[in-house]
């Protein structure tokens, strides 16, 4: 068997970069974009019905997905139930609501993960995937909670 650099194994922990990240999303042939805000790199991608970014900050990988439905804000209430239940029954994402503007809530998902010490190829390719599924999981979730938001037809939904 020929000689494999240490660096090429998959299980061996390696300084982290943003290049990971998109070395796991080229890998999955998922389309990319790398834009930079606040003088940091971000990763962006999404779906019909999600954006979604990685950033590392702070020795940290944070997954940060926005869902595209945007609830009136006369509807905190209904929101804020949801966002409890999904919080209090789920391990990840965790999601979160917030006034986006006048009159419009928005409901996103997060997940962080410490990198100052490295991580592996596996690692990373770990996270990425499950903070990829638990989000389109949890705005599936939501589209079930709020069907009256969901204004935009998915073309490549397999089910």
């Amino acid at each position: 068997m020929p000689d494999t650099p240490q660096a090429a194994l998959p299980n061996d922990i390696q300084d982290f970069t943003l290049n990971a990240v998109a070395g796991i999303l080229r890998d999955e042939k998922l389309d990319f974009r790398i834009d930079e805000h606040d003088g940091s790199q971000v990763i962006r991608t999404g779906f019909v019905n999600a954006a979604i970014s990685f950033i590392e900050l702070d020795g940290s990988l944070t997954m940060e997905a926005m869902w595209r439905g945007a609830p009136p804000t006369d509807q905190a209430a209904q929101v804020l139930a949801a966002v409890n239940e999904w919080n209090l029954t789920q391990f990840a994402p965790t999601i979160r609501f917030f006034e986006l503007n006048e009159g419009t809530l928005a409901i996103n998902a997060l997940r962080h993960v410490v990198v100052s010490a490295g991580m592996s190829h596996n690692q990373v390719g770990s996270f990425v995937m499950s903070s990829i599924e638990s989000a389109v999981q949890c705005f599936e979730w939501l589209e079930q909670q709020f069907p009256n938001l969901v204004t935009w037809k998915d073309d490549h939904h397999d089910h």
